[in-house]
């Protein structure tokens, strides 16, 4: 019996410590879904096809890239070029830092050595939410996409891809923002289509 009561208040607390953590990772946090504009951004790219738990592995290769150029920050995001029914292993993401900021030198530099890309100025949905650790990038796109889809199909509107904006390498970010742009043609991102194309 006393250890029946000890398993129990075990399970309690892992449970109580589990609430607890998921809390203070925004996870009871609503998420609202607005209309908003994005772009136009001139951006410098890495393609990662796969899955979404190895873009650290490309975004190590990428950060050695544009350091390799003398550049010391990345004001990052990514573009996500599938849907969730998409296998893992055909998954294409593009991870990305923007260029406003920069000097004419640097962009220069980039465009010689480096993918590059225009986001177009696009009409979107968006949602923030917390960033709190790496493990806001896994729980942040399921409390958000679902959001999404729930407003794309009350609203029957259409997307075509996704955008994440982490912000600053070097710079404490304390959220995340997502975008998906509407009304807007899947040919305005095929330039990103193309460069696995040619892998």
């Amino acid at each position: 019996m006393k250890l029946i009561k000890k398993i129990i208040l075990i399970v309690v607390i892992v449970g109580a410590i589990g609430l607890s953590f998921y809390a203070y990772m925004g996870g009871f946090r609503e998420v609202e879904v607005k209309e908003t504009n994005f772009g136009p951004v001139e951006i410098f790219i890495y393609t990662h096809k796969g899955a979404y738990k190895n873009l650290n592995e490309s975004w190590d290769k990428f950060q050695k890239e544009w350091e390799s150029i003398g550049l010391t920050e990345c004001n990052s995001l990514a573009i996500y070029l599938d849907g969730p029914e998409t296998p893992e292993e055909n998954l294409r993401s593009v991870l990305g830092c923007r260029m406003d900021g920069l000097s004419d030198a640097q962009v220069k530099s980039i465009k010689t050595k480096l993918n590059t890309f225009q986001i177009p100025a696009v009409k979107c949905i968006t949602a923030t939410f917390p960033f709190k650790n790496i493990v806001s990038y896994f729980l942040a796109p399921t409390k958000v996409y679902p959001k999404f889809q729930e407003f794309l199909s009350d609203k029957s509107a259409k997307t075509s891809v996704a955008i994440e904006v982490y912000g600053g390498s070097s710079n404490f970010v304390d959220h995340i923002d997502f975008f998906m742009p509407i009304e807007v043609s899947r040919e305005a991102f095929a330039p990103l289509e193309g460069l696995f194309q040619t892998k």
